[in-house]
């Protein structure tokens, strides 16, 4: 990535302002926080298995941790949550750390999944990881503001949105809708995948990465104001290709939208 001193000094200084904001440092490899002002924390793991029924897609939200979900070959979904509480004493870590419920109830046709804090939870911190392995003929969406997202080989669309995190979708085949603050996108769509694309990836600080099925048709857009934009794909460019280009691929049925603020644009 061309510029890589420009975008480690802008990650530096967003992860800085959002540590402020939340009283706390982001702890990069896990998705949680921590503070000299709760320096009592207390962990456990809570796995559920749900039927699905007629259940059609899967909304997962966290306020700090991380969301990975996984495809497989199951009927139902099935759910771990490793939740962290820190707290002022080990006692009250520990008191609350097991009140923290994870529900996972059908609205509409959407099964929402989400961390619910006990009464009295007060300023004390709570960061919960979703890892969950579900049907791939759902739709997904995930939402966190501290932590990173990865999305494995769902059929239906996909939607992540994290303020400071990186996202990461492999084996894409619908619409994917991708936006992050501080961190990557990478978005790669199974080969195999419709030629008609419908993608929106935005990040303010960080690279974005895309891989196109075999086949292509979409119009597409892409801008990056401090980084370098590559492609591995035949391109029909209008205008110059410098800080944004814009092209068609095949027959420029769907559309693609690939911007980053601070950082590098791979189109594969």
């Amino acid at each position: 990535m061309k510029c890589n001193h420009a975008s480690d000094i802008a990650l530096g200084l967003a992860l800085a302002t959002i540590s402020l904001v939340l009283g706390c440092y982001i702890d990069a490899g896990h998705g949680g926080c921590s503070s000299g002002s709760y320096p009592a924390k207390a962990q456990r793991t809570e796995e559920l298995t749900v039927p699905l029924g007629e259940v059609s897609a899967l909304d997962v939200e966290t306020n700090v941790g991380t969301i990975v979900l996984d495809s497989a070959e199951v009927a139902e979904a099935h759910i771990t949550a490793d939740i962290t509480v820190r707290a002022k004493t080990d006692e009250e870590a520990q008191q609350l750390v097991e009140q923290v419920r994870i529900s996972a109830a059908p609205s509409g046709r959407d099964l929402v999944i989400k961390a619910v804090k006990p009464p009295g939870f007060g300023r004390n911190q709570l960061a919960v990881d979703f890892t969950i392995t579900a049907p791939g003929r759902l739709a997904v969406t995930g939402t966190t503001n501290v932590g990173d997202i990865r999305v494995t080989r769902f059929a239906g669309n996909v939607e992540a949105r994290t303020d400071v995190g990186k996202i990461v979708c492999n084996g894409l085949r619908r619409d994917a809708t991708l936006r992050t603050n501080v961190g990557d996108i990478r978005a790669a769509y199974a080969p195999d995948a419709p030629a008609r694309i419908e993608l929106a990836a935005t990040t303010n600080v960080g690279d974005i990465d895309f891989t196109g099925p075999s086949e292509v048709s979409a119009r597409l857009s892409a801008s990056s104001n401090v980084g370098s934009i590559d492609t591995d794909r035949p391109l029909t460019v209008t205008g110059q290709m410098k800080k944004s280009i814009n092209a068609t691929l095949g027959n420029a049925e769907g559309d693609i939208r690939l911007r980053t603020n601070v950082g590098s644009i791979k189109i594969r």
